[in-house]
């Protein structure tokens, strides 16, 4: 079926208007439970017919920010949004919020260590050797940033492959479409304490070897502490100091401008 110009016009408008309020929802415009203007007005704001307004609300519902009631549109609380909102939390402001980007790196790690913990239990002999084989990788580059990162995924893909998780592929998938990318993308110089790093690449080695998953957790999170810490130095260092108001920070409950970390 091929869709009419003003049917694209009309597509494209909604997404237009979508994206304006779902930004001021995660500015704190609109607060959870407050009620969003109505169609009419909306489409007074906007210029538009309300049938662009009506699709634009959709939209913000599908990203779990607003419900559709009868009496009207409301805002969500952030906590009960999907995923797919992430990537546009951390594209709120020209450098992602430290504190957010904590949050998923420390999630990120837990998913992780899990994922190395069953694969560990459940490795044929030579799927520990490919395992083995792929931290010395690691270590090899740990002087190169970059090479470094894509050596981790590779082993997260195998750690997710051997468990055969289809949930767990899923919620790794979208946590790099909506995180990984954006991250790569600021050209952060992000260097972790190399003895550290070592340190938690030859225990995670032995815990591999050895099939113990206590040891193989343990040296992913400290990897993933050590990550976390970095990551949130590089975002401090490139933040932009300015005075006065820096307007409202997003996703908290407050709506308080500054947060210290």
């Amino acid at each position: 079926m091929t869709l009419s110009t003003d049917a694209i016009h009309s597509k494209s408008r909604a997404e237009e208007i979508s994206a304006i309020l779902r930004d001021e929802i995660l500015c704190g415009q609109y607060r959870a439970g407050e009620r969003l203007p109505s169609e009419r007005d909306l489409a007074a704001r906007f210029a538009t017919n309300r049938g662009a307004v009506r699709e634009s609300l959709k939209k913000l519902e599908q990203l779990g920010i607003a419900s559709i009631k009868p009496g009207g549109v409301r805002v969500v609380p952030i906590e009960e949004a999907s995923l797919s909102i992430l990537g546009h939390l951390l594209e709120l402001e020209a450098v992602p919020n430290a504190r957010l980007v904590g949050h998923v790196l420390d999630v990120l790690g837990a998913l992780i260590a899990q994922s190395a913990r069953s694969a560990v239990e459940a490795a044929t002999p030579v799927q520990l050797a490919e395992m083995q084989a792929q931290v010395e990788t690691l270590v090899a580059t740990v002087d190169d940033p970059e090479l470094s990162q894509q050596n981790w995924r590779v082993l997260a893909r195998q750690f997710a492959s051997i468990n055969n998780n289809l949930v767990l592929h899923l919620i790794l998938n979208g946590l790099k479409t909506q995180f990984v990318g954006r991250l790569d993308g600021l050209g952060l110089e992000v260097r972790l304490p190399r003895q550290r790093n070592i340190e938690a690449l030859q225990a995670l080695a032995r815990g591999i070897s050895k099939r113990h998953p206590e040891t193989v957790t343990s040296a992913i999170n400290d990897h993933f502490v050590s990550l976390r810490e970095s990551v949130q130095m590089a975002l401090l260092a490139n933040t932009p100091q300015q005075p006065g108001n820096h307007g409202p920070a997003p996703f908290t409950r407050t709506n308080a401008t500054e947060e210290s970390y």
